[in-house]
């Protein structure tokens, strides 16, 4: 009679480990069924914002296309290119430093103060004339190529395109 409550006991023992066991087991297919779900649909969350962003470029690159692209990029060159010569030029006057100093304090532009010196005004309104007419030259109204600003400062994959292209062209000279 003794042997049987230790078998008993043996068997209520091993079947409290299945019973842990098939518990912990449950638990570890519980979460999975729980985490699985959620780590797919962060993953289609990066699959869908990296979709996004690429369609985003696809739509950039496509509604300005390659002919665009290049002349705005050539445009932003010239237009560079003249505003350090014009840049140059206002430095060797002996007002520069003055006229700097007070446009840091503004926090402006030197073109962009209220009263700038004869000299600057002069510097300034042929940059002007000189953005406007390249702007027109290279086949933008003022409006087209302030959007496409607007766009690629908002747009890496457009930004690189232009940079890439602008590259292109100083190379080539």
């Amino acid at each position: 009679m003794n042997k049987l409550p230790q078998k008993l006991s043996i068997y209520l023992n091993n079947l409290n480990k299945c019973i842990g066991t098939a518990n912990l087991l449950g638990l570890c297919v519980a979460l999975s069924a729980i985490a699985l779900p959620l780590i797919n649909s962060e993953s289609a969350i990066a699959q869908t914002s990296s979709s996004v962003i690429q369609l985003n470029n696809i739509l950039a690159q496509a509604a300005l296309g390659d002919d665009q692209i290049t002349r705005y990029a050539a445009a932003v060159n010239a237009i560079e290119n003249k505003r350090l010569e014009i840049f140059r030029t206002a430095k060797n006057n002996s007002n520069w430093s003055d006229v700097a100093n007070l446009a840091e304090s503004q926090q402006t532009k030197v073109c962009d103060l209220a009263q700038p010196p004869e000299f600057l005004q002069a510097l300034c309104n042929e940059l002007r004339s000189f953005t406007e007419k390249e702007i027109r030259q290279r086949g933008f109204t003022n409006k087209e190529f302030n959007q496409i600003t607007r766009e690629q400062r908002q747009n890496p994959y457009l930004r690189g395109l232009i940079q890439a292209k602008q590259m292109q062209l100083r190379s080539s000279k």
